[in-house]
């Protein structure tokens, strides 16, 4: 073959070589790794840089070449029906899983399942799994990825769920996505009943609070205008790691009232899905905001295990 091509390498690949010519997947210490090298047929010859300045110069032009390369290649997809939703199988290819890496690929995947919006999962070498992340196997799916991962057939990539909205990766899920370490990391979770969201934080602080509403309510939303399936309800889950005073409560309740008066972002959701968006808050499973005479602990979210999480999202 002797073409140089995008190889997927799971989670921490050569995480110590300095100037090895590689990138994440998507932007998170639990995305597998893209590595870059020459396929000899018998053995893979990866690329490096001899120094910054090599890598500045070189990387850029080295990567474009391994995804025009990649493009060249056009394993065949075959789509399955299981209780009534397709799932695309691609197999049979070396570089099977790394078609993820080609939206045009993608996109035609995205055809012959009759969805812009897939769950893809990217288990072992030369095995990509795609199905509409709208359908009902859809809350699933992450369980079904995790025990192809755990029983690979060749090497192993990933554990995790990739949203691919219009060939492009939007973003990253899976059942134990690890901690980043970052001040503003959160857990969104869909309750499948309901189609409400519920978003855990770990907030320390008012600032850290605030950059993480923001932050996962983006999520929420591009997740809900992709979908265009919301049950109208957003609830937000504080744990002990802040004091519960006038202070966070009030800026909890500034919150729910910037939503609700917020007409550009009603109306949009509106439209889409026939549901008002609201946002309630909860401070150890018990509502600070909105307060009213009826207020009480979300429902619904009960039955979730709450380590077998079915969408996670980490900054």
């Amino acid at each position: 073959m002797r073409q140089l091509l995008p190889i997927l390498k799971p989670t921490g690949y050569r995480q110590e070589v300095p100037l090895f010519f590689k990138e994440f997947l998507f932007e998170s210490s639990s995305s597998p790794v893209i590595a870059f090298g020459t396929d000899e047929g018998n053995r893979i010859s990866y690329e490096g840089a001899s120094d910054e300045e090599d890598y500045k110069n070189r990387f850029p032009i080295l990567k474009r070449q391994a995804f025009d390369n990649l493009k060249e290649i056009q394993p065949s997809i075959e789509v399955q029906d299981a209780q009534g939703t397709k799932i695309a199988f691609v197999v049979g290819h070396e570089y099977a899983s790394e078609k993820i890496l080609d939206s045009d690929f993608m996109k035609q995947v995205g055809q012959l399942i009759g969805s812009k919006s897939l769950m893809v999962g990217i288990p072992f070498k030369g095995h990509l799994i795609a199905t509409d992340s709208n359908s009902e196997i859809r809350l699933k799916f992450p369980a079904i990825i995790q025990k192809y991962y755990n029983n690979p057939q060749q090497d192993p990539i990933s554990d995790k769920v990739f949203l691919v909205n219009d060939g492009e990766i939007v973003a990253m899920a899976g059942e134990n996505l690890e901690d980043d370490g970052g001040k503003d990391n959160f857990i969104i979770t869909e309750n499948g009943k309901t189609n409400n969201y519920k978003v855990e934080l770990k907030s320390k602080s008012i600032e850290e609070l605030t950059e993480n509403v923001n932050t996962s309510f983006q999520q929420v939303m591009a997740m809900i205008m992709q979908r265009k399936v919301f049950g109208g309800e957003v609830s937000y889950h504080l744990g002990g790691e802040m004091k519960l005073d006038k202070i966070l409560t009030d800026k909890c309740q500034s919150y729910v009232t910037q939503i609700d008066e917020n007409e550009m972002a009603q109306t949009l959701i509106q439209a889409l899905t026939n549901s008002k968006t609201s946002l309630k808050f909860y401070y150890k499973n018990r509502q600070i905001a909105p307060l009213d005479n009826n207020s009480t602990p979300q429902q619904g979210f009960e039955e979730i295990d709450p380590e077998k999480k079915w969408w996670q999202f980490w900054k």
